[in-house]
């Protein structure tokens, strides 16, 4: 994933607060996966997650294992 995409990622500390998100769509749960916009830099290997689905409880998601690549 490309850097500045990486960044602009959104951020949850809250898992409440997903249901806002769309299907397929990238996000950031929970303080040491945020953390990684501050530590890891292109070439690194870095984790989100992709909303895979949506019911009335809530959002159904799934880990990306990925590298941080330059703009």
């Amino acid at each position: 994933m490309k850097k500045a995409t990486f960044l602009r990622l959104p951020e949850f500390d809250d898992e409440k607060e997903t249901r806002i998100l769309k299907m397929n769509e990238f996000f950031l749960y929970g303080k040491s996966m945020i953390g990684q916009k501050q530590n890891k830099t292109v070439g690194n290997s870095i984790s989100y997650y992709q909303v895979i689905g949506k019911t009335n409880l809530g959002i159904e998601y799934a880990p990306i294992f990925d590298y941080m690549e330059s703009d």
